[in-house]
């Protein structure tokens, strides 16, 4: 996936390799979707652009915002080789409920590839519809116990679930995709 912007499904996207507008209005969507401690610095973020495996998509809801270049939103992952970790995925709220996040988690499925993500602990409204949302595309609750490693050198590791796509994953699965998750995070704590 270049950095292209697919027409092919929609909502289109586009792969920002450099912190452009695009990237920028990206960032603003994801800073209001996020807390803090869940989410890298900008800085980061437009660091991690130079890492190959890192994919950074532009998310656009129709073809006119394409054009314009309009992000609706963002979708972060990595993809290990073996399988793809999803790390950020945020909709403008203006955009949200009309069946693009489920449109994008298609495109993501499309790469052939097991998906690997992290939800919060569903133990409030929004978090228990987000697991749902997860669980309405095919992906499943892993009875893995997991700690997210911090962002930022002022936050601690933090208890999240683990999805995958299309399968669990094993315990020596879930241990590898622990040990490669520690050497993307950011190293400026």
């Amino acid at each position: 996936m270049d950095n292209i912007a697919n027409t092919q499904h929609f909502p289109a996207y586009k792969r920002i390799t450099s912190p452009d507008a695009a990237f920028r209005r990206c960032m603003e969507i994801y800073d209001y979707s996020f807390p803090y401690e869940e989410k890298r610095s900008m800085d980061n973020m437009a660091l991690s652009l130079k890492d190959g495996r890192f994919h950074f998509l532009a998310l656009y809801a129709d073809e006119e915002k394409a054009k314009e270049s309009v992000p609706t939103g963002l979708l972060t992952f990595w993809d290990m080789g073996e399988y793809l970790y999803g790390e950020h995925f945020a909709i403008d709220r203006a955009a949200r409920n009309g069946g693009i996040g489920s449109r994008i988690l298609d495109i993501l499925k499309s790469f052939g590839k097991p998906i690997i993500l992290e939800i919060e602990i569903p133990d409030n409204e929004t978090a228990a519809r987000r697991q749902k949302f997860y669980e309405r595309n095919g992906f499943i609750l892993n009875g893995h116990k997991h700690f997210q490693p911090p962002y930022h050198s002022d936050c601690r590791f933090l208890e999240m679930k683990i999805m995958t796509w299309p399968e669990t994953i094993t315990a020596a699965e879930y241990e590898k995709f622990r040990k490669e998750q520690l050497t993307i995070m950011p190293s400026d704590k």
